[in-house]
């Protein structure tokens, strides 16, 4: 039997299963694909970093998780992060901007200004703004190389004796004092589980009696070509902080020469297992806005996307992520919904589900974070 069993070896499962394993607990790691993999949500080259963020308690788990990810990078003998910054832009919803400011002057060191549309054009002549817009910048920030970062919990995960078997299909769960997990393999018992499924949570979730306002969403991932030849690398890393232009951008990882930019939201699919089948023309709409978007602040770039490819988000009402345990069973707990900007959070999420199923009271798993905020008659 083991202490505990966390299923999906995604970058919140591999985060949790290091973070038990470094306890020197007996820790099984279940991946229903084969590992490595593109169907989820953790793959691929690159990920934003920030400490930018409007809410106060995110800026809060960046300020510790900034750090934990140069702990890992130093213990796993590899470069994890690369240090660019970012440029954080609204032209409607200054609230959000000023908030922003506020985390980034508590958790950043030094001032933060806000700066119009000529000064973002005076340090960055790559990108043309409209005159009303206003922008601040986070020198925290930069790229998670997102697949050494999974493979560097799973490799740390393993080098303290920790388990993992992949292509191994959950069935069902049945909860007690000792958790069983049935699987395609065979059977598995542990004192405590840990779900962090992505798009497949609500799979596992319902069968225990759990039912969380999850959607699961097809992401078009964009890469765009300069004209050319002009080189785009120098740029910091950006993101819109408007409803209606949710857009953010990078020098790419993936393909040399290539920017990524791409609209932070996508198309609701029926399930994880249905993403190549959704509304082509609410895709067609969202890449027609994102196309308009590359070709008015982005002028010496190609305003046609040189390569597409697909990703899931798996979101909340509010793009606030869950992290909670069982109402009934606490041995039980679950981290999903991460809504396309958890990855970077990685590391303390971890330590937040580690924590939860050992039956501790993470410090910085507020109320915002919790379940019960969706139903405040709920159990949860």
């Amino acid at each position: 039997m083991y202490d505990y069993i966390v299923i999906g070896a995604g970058v919140m499962g591999s985060s949790t299963a290091y973070a038990l394993a470094k306890e020197g607990k007996k820790v099984l790691l279940l991946e229903q694909f084969p590992i490595p993999h593109t169907r989820g949500s953790s793959h691929g080259a690159s990920r934003i970093t920030r400490t930018a963020y409007p809410e106060e308690f995110n800026g809060s788990i960046m300020a510790v998780a900034n750090s934990m990810w140069k702990d890992l990078e130093k213990e796993a003998e590899t470069t994890l992060f690369k240090h660019t910054g970012l440029l954080c832009t609204t032209s409607t919803l200054h609230k959000e901007l000023v908030d922003t400011q506020k985390t980034l002057q508590r958790y950043n060191t030094g001032p933060v200004p806000i700066i119009d549309s000529a000064e973002i054009s005076k340090r960055y002549p790559l990108m043309s703004y409209p005159k009303e817009e206003k922008a601040c910048f986070d020198s925290s920030a930069g790229i998670l190389y997102a697949d050494k970062c999974v493979m560097a919990f799973q490799r740390m995960f393993q080098k303290r004796g920790g388990e993992v078997i992949d292509m191994c299909k959950v069935q069902h769960v049945t909860p007690g004092d000792v958790v069983t997990v049935h699987t395609d393999k065979g059977d598995f018992q542990a004192k405590g589980l840990v779900i962090t499924c992505g798009a497949w949570s609500s799979e596992i979730l319902s069968d225990l009696g759990i039912s969380l306002p999850l959607q699961v969403m097809a992401i078009q991932v964009c890469y765009w070509k300069a004209r050319n030849g002009v080189d785009h690398s120098s740029l910091p890393l950006f993101i819109s902080l408007d409803e209606i232009s949710d857009i953010y951008g990078m020098p790419t990882s993936e393909y040399d020469g290539l920017m990524k930019i791409c609209l932070h939201y996508g198309v609701l699919c029926a399930g994880p297992d249905m993403r190549d089948n959704t509304d082509s023309k609410a895709e067609a709409k969202n890449l027609k806005m994102l196309t308009e978007f590359v070709a008015s602040t982005f002028p010496y770039l190609v305003p046609e996307p040189a390569i597409k490819e697909r990703c899931m988000y798996t979101v909340t009402p509010d793009n606030q992520f869950i992290v909670d345990h069982h109402p009934i069973h606490r041995n039980i707990v679950f981290g999903a919904g991460f809504s396309g900007h958890g990855f970077k959070m990685a590391p303390v999420i971890g330590n937040m589900l580690a924590e939860l199923v050992q039956g501790g009271k993470p410090e910085l798993l507020v109320d915002e974070l919790r379940a019960s905020r969706f139903d405040k008659k709920s159990k949860l």
